[in-house]
């Protein structure tokens, strides 16, 4: 099934006889989401995100006046929030997914992404299904730390270069993605992402989502006497601030402390270029205990993603 009736060009979505959906400004848009989605989780992070042009931003009218805001597109919707004294959040709920399933392609499934506690039940209740990750956001200031490597290693930062096609790739992917295969197969993070085999761990994507100064504070770890990559962390660009992309250590070189070194190395290289670091961690993740011991503080949890069932094909 085609898409239908979505596009850019249209300013005003009638909802029903009294909602409408009308395009948003998105500096003002995001003020608003910025006060109004979740003070717990707005406070905590990524004021920068609410006022980017990545997906389209609506406000919610009642007649005329506005009630509340989101950004929805075709198969995807998030950052509902609503503006007090309104009330009548499961109404609107479900116009705006009676909207969505006309805009979107069926034969794919429709996401809402960031599910805050308070929101769980409400999609819930319009046919949104969750996923079973439940994740949440950490994060600390840039400091500086005094660091001994074990003297059975040998550290550096990657290296990127731009390959035949354009695109930037790291000059060790394979070993990089070998040493992510053994560090992360099996586990609740390799389950999320849907990660078996050691194509999946080939990092595509972070080396186009980073910039010198995160290359430099990332970290790869070497046994010097086997010259194996046995531990990494890679840094990236989360709405212009410093994050964790992935942080893995082999089973064999466990219990060193070399995760704690490597975020230490990381935390010293990013002081005054930084104010923060923030990595994304799922509930169960043993690593969230070593955040945690480094000053981490967690924020909300949410629901990763909720979702409508693709329709199977005739």
């Amino acid at each position: 099934m085609g898409l239908t009736e979505w596009s850019t060009d249209i300013l005003q979505y009638d909802l029903s006889d009294e909602y409408s959906i009308r395009k948003a400004d998105f500096a003002e848009w995001g003020l608003y989401c910025t006060v109004y989605y979740d003070m717990r989780y707005v406070g905590f992070f990524r004021e920068e995100e609410f006022s980017s042009s990545k997906i389209s931003a609506y406000w919610i009218y009642k007649g005329e006046s506005k009630i509340g805001g989101v950004r929805m597109e075709p198969n995807r919707m998030y950052h509902l929030f609503f503006v007090p004294p309104f009330q009548q959040c499961f109404e609107v709920l479900k116009l705006l997914k009676h909207k969505l399933l006309q805009w979107s392609d069926r034969t794919k499934r429709i996401l809402t992404f960031e599910i805050l506690p308070d929101q769980v039940d409400l999609y819930a209740r319009a046919g949104f299904w969750p996923v079973e990750f439940r994740c949440r956001w950490m994060q600390r200031p840039t400091d500086h730390f005094e660091i001994e490597w074990d003297s059975r290693v040998t550290v550096k930062s990657p290296e990127i270069i731009e390959s035949e096609t354009g695109n930037r790739k790291y000059v060790n992917e394979d070993e990089i993605a070998q040493c992510d295969l053994e560090s992360f197969a099996g586990s609740l993070e390799a389950t999320r992402r849907k990660h078996t085999t050691l194509a999946d761990f080939i990092p595509n994507d972070d080396p186009n989502y980073t910039n010198e100064i995160l290359t430099q504070a990332s970290t790869l770890v070497y046994d010097k006497e086997t010259g194996q990559l046995i531990a990494n962390c890679r840094l990236c660009l989360q709405d212009n601030q410093a994050a964790v992309y992935s942080i893995g250590v082999r089973p064999a070189y466990r219990g060193r402390g070399l995760a704690t070194l490597m975020l230490q190395r990381a935390l010293n290289a990013l002081k005054g270029q930084y104010p923060v670091l923030r990595l994304y961690v799922m509930q169960g993740n043993d690593a969230e205990s070593v955040y945690l011991n480094l000053g981490f503080i967690p924020g909300v949890q949410e629901i990763q993603t909720m979702y409508i069932p693709e329709e199977e094909s005739q």
